[in-house]
């Protein structure tokens, strides 16, 4: 298997993964979990994002039907999520792969400390070789900032950490011209290059008793992640070897392709769209190593800073005795943090502060050239 793309998420929906009578579809499970062990030792960094928690919640209880109370729902979510992750801890231990729970709200994606905690968190456990098993926190999520059966979760999450690739397992074999379970005549649509109302109008819908989705809900996914670069793909979930021929550039389900570059996308973001909320003055050593050779910011090169601002804000870099920017970037530590680093190694920043955010102050993928 060719190793192009280093880091995929990979979305399980409700239908693809259970059954209201005889629960979590085991045999998925199964399979899917051979396919990421294939990855992971293959060189790709895998997250996975499930649903299923509610739906194996209402088995446990034997109800016959879907809460329609948010307090049930969140009931069934929180006895379901245990039994979920039973299963997968099950499997996936079968290959020695240690797993990690990850709850989140879409409230989290908002508030910049929450934020910016959930992306370092799961690069570090990418960085462990962890697999990150993320799911909505059905217990907490009001009805009125719900993801839609995860769909959305996972496109935010791809955005969140900025990953190559995006497949979607769903219990249809991709997107069709019209609904294939009322019009035997409807046609598989391979590759979409750019998602129009005409391609939303195809996918209008609802998803199935137990799932929150449905195609509509997985095409707004694919659009937010194709407007951050990140390829998506669409394909039947009861056959996870799919996803090993998709990486070797075989044509399964539906692909849509992505509207821009994802790293030029996030630079762009960086230097255009977030306020700056303070400096930091580098000498020339520290300057010629960002603008010539791509590295990060280390707390060595600082010289001095100004302004009051929040681990996670934006900020300047300017050459020290100059107030012109040459660069921006999003900072990992506060400004009284940066005072008392500012000119050290980066071995002994947890010496200091008595804890670390990592070794950088500015990571190259958060930073950007400005002219």
């Amino acid at each position: 298997m060719k190793v192009s793309y280093k880091t995929i998420i990979i979305k399980i929906g409700t239908n693809t993964l259970s059954d209201i009578t005889k629960g979590i579809n085991t045999n998925v499970v199964e399979e899917l979990t051979e396919v990421i062990a294939k990855l992971k030792k293959s060189g790709h960094k895998v997250l996975l994002v499930t649903s299923g928690a509610v739906a194996l919640g209402v088995k446990k209880l034997n109800l016959k039907e879907k809460p329609k109370t948010i307090s049930k729902k969140q009931a069934c979510a929180s006895i379901g999520q245990a039994l979920l992750m039973q299963v997968y801890e099950k499997y996936f231990s079968k290959h020695e792969i240690p797993i990690a729970q990850i709850l989140l709200t879409r409230e989290g994606f908002v508030q910049r400390e929450t934020y910016i905690n959930a992306r370092e968190t799961i690069l570090e456990l990418l960085d462990l070789d962890v697999l990150p098993i993320i799911n909505e926190n059905d217990t907490v999520a009001s009805e009125e900032i719900r993801f839609g059966d995860n769909d959305m979760l996972s496109a935010m999450v791809a955005d969140l950490i900025s990953v190559d690739r995006l497949i979607i397992l769903t219990d249809e074999k991709g997107l069709y011209d019209s609904n294939p379970k009322t019009n035997k005549n409807a046609k598989l649509i391979p590759v979409v290059e750019k998602i129009t109302p005409q391609i939303e109008k195809m996918a209008a819908g609802t998803g199935s008793e137990f799932s929150s989705g449905g195609m509509i809900s997985k095409i707004h996914a694919a659009k937010l992640a194709t407007n951050v670069g990140i390829k998506t793909h669409i394909i039947y979930g009861k056959e996870p070897e799919l996803i090993l021929e998709i990486l070797n550039d075989k044509e399964i389900g539906t692909t849509f392709l992505p509207s821009t570059n994802k790293i030029d996308k996030r630079k762009s973001w960086i230097a255009h769209t977030l306020v700056s909320n303070g400096k930091v003055y580098v000498d020339s050593g520290a300057q010629k190593a960002l603008v010539n050779n791509g590295k990060s910011l280390l707390p060595a090169g600082v010289k001095k800073i100004s302004g009051s601002f929040d681990r996670g804000s934006a900020i300047e870099i300017c050459l020290l005795n100059s107030n012109k920017p040459f660069a921006k970037g999003i900072t990992n530590y506060s400004n009284l943090d940066i005072e008392k680093i500012m000119g050290l190694k980066s071995s002994i920043i947890e010496k200091t502060l008595g804890y670390t955010y990592g070794e950088t102050i500015i990571h190259r993928d958060d930073l950007v050239i400005v002219k």
